[in-house]
């Protein structure tokens, strides 16, 4: 299991109360929880991931870009990290994590996916880049 020494960052605990995995702060500042049961959902249909939660709170801790969903969808956000270890377990080089800020103290993650540099500028193309 991960510790918050193991990735050391501040903006990071790990197991803060029943029912969450971590809570991890946005470039927002907000609280965004990880739920056991988005985490069993995520690892439903990309069981690849099990082994990178450190990077998925990292990626919304330090993300490269942060994206803002187009106008005309339920608005969420999407932070978007490269890690080229990931490419050694034969998966895409980027991390997109997509979440929610309900309020300035609260969020949660939805999903996240490995994805390529390609597929990156084709899928966020029409979304606000904020960072």
């Amino acid at each position: 299991m991960l510790t918050t020494r193991e990735l050391s960052i501040d903006k990071i605990t790990l197991h803060p109360r029943a029912g969450i995995v971590a809570m991890v702060a946005s470039v927002n500042d907000v609280p965004i929880r990880l739920t056991e049961e988005r985490w069993r959902h995520i690892l439903e249909y990309h069981s690849e991931l099990a082994k990178h939660l450190d990077k998925v709170l990292l990626t919304i801790a330090m993300p490269d870009t942060v994206f803002r969903s187009p106008r005309d969808v339920k608005e969420n956000l999407a932070a978007v990290k490269k890690f080229t270890e990931l490419v050694q377990d034969k998966l895409a080089e980027y991390l997109a994590v997509h979440y929610r800020e309900l309020s300035d103290k609260d969020g949660f993650i939805l999903t996240v996916f490995p994805i390529s540099a390609e597929r990156l500028r084709k899928r966020y193309g029409l979304w606000r880049r904020l960072k």
